[in-house]
């Protein structure tokens, strides 16, 4: 049963950590765009 945790758990992060990356970038991508949109 540990060796199916194990590979679980390692596949979601596989696929998990991509896309929480994507939308920390996407969220910082719209959060500058937005100051720098103010500013003029």
């Amino acid at each position: 049963m540990d060796v199916i945790a194990s590979f679980l758990a390692g596949s979601i992060l596989s696929w998990a950590m991509p896309i929480c990356l994507l939308i920390a970038i996407t969220i910082w991508y719209v959060v500058i765009v937005r100051r720098r949109s103010g500013d003029e």
